[in-house]
């Protein structure tokens, strides 16, 4: 893969050409051409910006040379063009993929207002911002972006280093800990020097799940799943008559873990009827006298049909089970509502 970058400040692209983007470019797995667009201006004093027309502050890039610098670079057309704007679409983990797609791309710097608007219809195929904020240019958002494409390269990074990655399946990476054991007091958690893989694996989806929660809501409801339960007709009822707290297991009837942001399909057992409730928060519930199904009464010394005792499960659920059942309280609400 080629990539052009076109800017007025070549010199700010030089750690691009360090660590591990700078090892791809000097293999030859990759290609980065960096160009002056002051070299393709006619101005003898090599300017390129000139006050905006309709008055206003600062100053705008001038037509002329974005447009010569663009087409000496790349006369074909093969690559796609792409001015760094906070005007446009906002750069996300899935739009590498579309951008690997092509063999080349070409990054258009702007720098002080902006570019004349003609330079960008002429030549540019689409605009992509870093985020909604505001630069003073557009190198730190084309050298960002690189960098996150060239990584996907075959070669240029292992494979089993960006399967677990932030982002990766619409999670945030887990927490990572290496030498010393203890650091000033503070150790590496047990369960990742026990040697169980199964149990490390779970421990980090666990971990990326709770990261995800609390520092991106909005991935996790991407993360949503959805779930089937069946419930008798006096519960299938309330909630059908708009009843939005339930208490249920934290996991659904094939041992599924619930989280927020998924879709439940609730089943009346006896008529089929559905319906479809999106759960909007967890909370473990304080009482759990009607919860006692969740639960083998027979490891409390209860017969089958007597009612266990609430602190008895409570007991039971926070030493025991709290991972495996889950007594929980699901806040939701109908549908799409």
């Amino acid at each position: 893969m080629r990539i052009d970058i076109l800017t007025l400040f070549p010199e700010m692209f030089a750690p691009l050409f360090n660590s591990v983007i700078g090892r791809a470019v000097k293999s030859g797995k990759v290609e980065i051409v960096v160009t002056d667009i002051r070299d393709h201006t006619e101005d003898k004093h090599r300017k390129c910006d000139d006050y905006p027309y309709g008055g206003g502050a600062g100053m705008v890039m001038m037509p002329q040379p974005v447009y010569s610098a663009i087409n000496a670079v790349d006369p074909e057309r093969k690559a796609r063009r792409i001015f760094m704007s906070p005007k446009g679409r906002t750069f996300n983990q899935s739009m590498i993929k579309e951008l690997l797609s092509y063999d080349r791309l070409l990054f258009l710097c702007g720098h002080y207002e902006g570019v004349d608007q003609r330079a960008l219809d002429m030549c540019i195929d689409e605009e992509i911002s870093l985020g909604d904020f505001v630069l003073t240019g557009g190198e730190i958002p084309a050298m960002a972006i690189t960098d996150s494409i060239l990584r996907y390269v075959d070669g240029v990074i292992a494979g089993d280093s960006l399967a677990e990655e932030s982002f990766t399946g619409n999670l945030l990476e887990y927490p990572q800990y290496t030498r010393p054991r203890n650091f000033l007091g503070s150790e590496v958690p047990e369960i990742l020097l026990a040697g169980n893989h199964k149990e490390v694996a779970k421990w980090r989806e666990e971990q990326a799940l709770k990261l995800t929660e609390k520092n991106r809501p909005d991935m996790a409801l991407k993360f949503a799943s959805e779930h089937e339960m069946r419930l008798s007709a006096r519960a299938f009822d309330l909630i059908k008559s708009g009843k939005k707290t339930v208490e249920l297991r934290l996991f659904d009837e094939k041992r599924k873990k619930i989280n927020v942001g998924d879709k439940i399909i609730f089943t009346e057992e006896n008529s089929g009827e559905k319906i479809s409730v999106t759960v909007k928060n967890l909370y473990v519930s304080g009482s759990f006298k009607d919860l006692y199904r969740c639960f083998d009464k027979s490891e409390l010394g209860y017969a089958e049909n007597e009612t266990a005792k609430s602190e008895d499960m409570d007991e039971y659920y926070s030493k025991r089970e709290q991972k495996k059942y889950g007594a929980f309280a699901i806040v939701f609400k109908k549908g799409d509502e």
